[in-house]
């Protein structure tokens, strides 16, 4: 009887742990929260789908789940489209001394552990199916700006278009994303669709978590560049992230607003592949990318990026030979204003997180003629700062912020 009435105290207390852990990240907004009680210790996944960027959401969300704690350690893991990106790991003895007082927040950043290894968290969590607050079927109209600046003529010293392109997004099942884009032409010096009201990416995605550090996307519809079809992708990336390996196919079609045909879309079928690998450097917070590819018109080559990340700033160059030919240029991303995006309801109006542009220095000759260097995005939110889970550079940067906090209290 004893042992029955001290088994039931038990499970009791560790529902009550599990609900307080919970519920504090739901007042956050974190969504697809899943949680596991296991011999006093504690894990649990979430999604933030609240806050701009990646960093920022997931220091609050630790903040949370530690003082929902009463005891035993705490693993976190981060999910993106219930995709897992991130697990986080805290001692007993670092969320006890931070409740106490004895430890700075700063300080708990240094010591957990962050990597993209989630396997056997995901394993633990693999007995629940009970998710609190869900994102499936909640829908975001996310607006975008669009910019492109080019000098690829005689007669003008730029063509330029600057456009507003809304975009309805909505989480399906797991993995699963629908996206569906329209452009709404602002100013430009350009004829044809560039004036006329046309559709932008319109695409259902679906991303894999296969495990072991390999992840896979699948992705069909109409993307940017005029080009409908579809796309899959392989990832792997080592645990600490320094590493990134990734291999792209692709297939798709001409899709383009004519003024005599109306949406027009081509029978030629073009496919286009890509061998990539990407290096983090996480001293200087650089990124290093190369990639060896056969572009959208069949020209073969190789591109070289170097991005430094300055918080949520991406700023980088980046060079490419082709066929013969030689291009570089510039791109960066920076954030828009609006740190914070409650989603309390179905439906959610916000403004694009991030204005991405790449600058490219080539843009008459054989180079422009020929099409040479030509790809496409299959999702609107593409840029080198949107989605980087990157575990050294989330570490650095909320120490940073930790420490601002302290310098202007």
């Amino acid at each position: 009887m004893n042992r029955f009435l001290i088994a039931i105290l038990l499970s009791a207390g560790s529902l009550s742990l599990r609900a307080q852990v919970a519920e504090r990240l739901q007042q956050l907004g974190m969504e697809n929260i899943r949680t596991v009680t296991e011999n006093g210790n504690t894990t649990i996944a979430f999604e933030d789908n609240v806050y701009r960027g990646t960093y920022r959401g997931i220091g609050k969300a630790i903040i949370a789940a530690m003082e929902g704690m009463s005891q035993g350690n705490l693993q976190m893991v981060v999910l993106e489209n219930r995709i897992p990106q991130l697990c986080i790991a805290l001692s007993e003895r670092v969320v006890t001394e931070y409740k106490e007082k004895r430890m700075s927040i700063g300080e708990v950043y240094r010591q957990m552990e962050i990597s993209h290894d989630t396997d056997e968290a995901m394993e633990i969590l693999k007995g629940t199916h009970h998710t609190l607050n869900s994102s499936a079927g909640k829908v975001d109209i996310v607006v975008y700006p669009e910019v492109k600046l080019e000098n690829s003529s005689f007669d003008r010293l730029y063509s330029y278009y600057v456009n507003l392109a809304p975009a309805v997004e909505m989480a399906l099942w797991k993995g699963a994303e629908l996206t569906a884009q329209v452009v709404l032409p602002i100013a430009t010096n350009l004829n044809g669709q560039y004036k006329k009201i046309r559709p932008g990416v319109i695409a259902l995605s679906q991303e894999f978590y296969f495990g072991k550090g390999f992840l896979g996307r699948v992705t069909a519809g109409n993307f940017t560049n005029n080009r409908m079809g579809g796309q899959a992708e392989i990832t792997y990336r080592t645990a600490n992230g320094r590493l990134e390996l990734g291999a792209i196919a692709g297939g798709t079609v001409q899709s383009v607003l004519t003024d005599d045909e109306g949406w027009y879309v081509s029978r030629k079928l073009r496919m286009n592949a890509a061998l990539k690998a990407s290096v983090y450097e996480p001293r200087f917070n650089l990124q290093f990318e190369v990639q060896a590819a056969r572009y959208l018109y069949g020209d073969y080559g190789v591109r070289g990026d170097c991005t430094r990340h300055f918080g949520e700033y991406a700023i980088g160059v980046y060079g490419m030979y082709t066929d013969g030919e030689i291009n570089g240029g510039f791109h960066f991303a920076i954030p828009l204003p609006g740190k914070r995006w409650s989603r309390n309801r179905g439906v959610r109006v916000r403004q694009a997180d991030y204005f991405a542009l790449e600058y490219s220095m080539t843009t008459w000759g054989k180079y422009t003629n020929e099409k040479m260097g030509e790809t496409y995005k299959i999702k609107p939110d593409e840029n080198r700062s949107n989605r980087f889970f990157q575990p050294e550079y989330i570490r650095y940067f909320l120490i940073k912020e930790a420490n601002k906090q302290i310098t202007n209290f």
